[in-house]
């Protein structure tokens, strides 16, 4: 399996895609802390990282049979885990506006037309996240989480890098995250 620090990543994408659990074990502690600190970066929290960590590796265990064609297991990890970090921002988006629903719901206070202006608003910080990106950042953006282009293909597409698309790719995530953190405190102050 492996040859001093090189290993033979097609052997290995192999064995795991036998259901070989030596080689899954090899490849989650090669790469666990590169996936973690990508997550982490992306997300700015520790706890959730662990989950996309728990996510990534579960993902690349239960589809397992299918990764014999994988040509760069590394890379392929961190698109992954990109996108899971992308979901994960959907999904507090999500818990955002299901915590609304409930709160109008068992609130005898609250005036309901303010839960649903409450729950327009912030339905639309998501997307006016994505408009404020700089063009090539939100076309990059977009290319990736909208039509699910890998970087490689997007890099190939608008003629650019590979590192310069993973670039755009953090800057936007961190530019949403920032974006939509101060909106989620005003909009839990005005639920509770």
């Amino acid at each position: 399996m492996a040859k001093g620090n090189s290993f033979d990543e097609a052997q290995i994408l192999y064995r795991l895609s036998t259901g070989d659990e030596s080689a899954f074990r090899w490849v989650y502690d090669r790469y666990w802390k590169r996936v973690f600190r990508a997550a982490e970066r992306y997300l700015q929290s520790r706890d959730l990282a662990q989950d996309v960590v728990q996510e990534v590796f579960s993902a690349l265990w239960y589809k397992r049979e299918t990764f014999t064609h994988i040509r760069n297991l590394e890379s392929y990890l961190i698109t992954v885990t990109r996108n899971h970090t992308y979901k994960e921002l959907q999904k507090w988006a999500s818990e955002m506006r299901h915590n609304e629903v409930y709160a109008s719901l068992h609130s005898n206070v609250t005036d309901d037309s303010d839960h649903v202006i409450l729950a327009d608003q912030y339905e639309a910080l998501f997307s006016e996240a994505v408009n404020l990106l700089p063009p090539q950042q939100k076309q990059v953006f977009q290319l990736a989480k909208i039509d699910g282009l890998t970087h490689e293909a997007i890099a190939r597409r608008l003629n650019l890098s590979q590192g310069t698309v993973k670039n755009h790719m953090v800057r936007a995530l961190r530019f949403i995250r920032r974006y939509l953190a101060p909106h989620v405190n005003i909009f839990f102050f005005f639920l509770f």
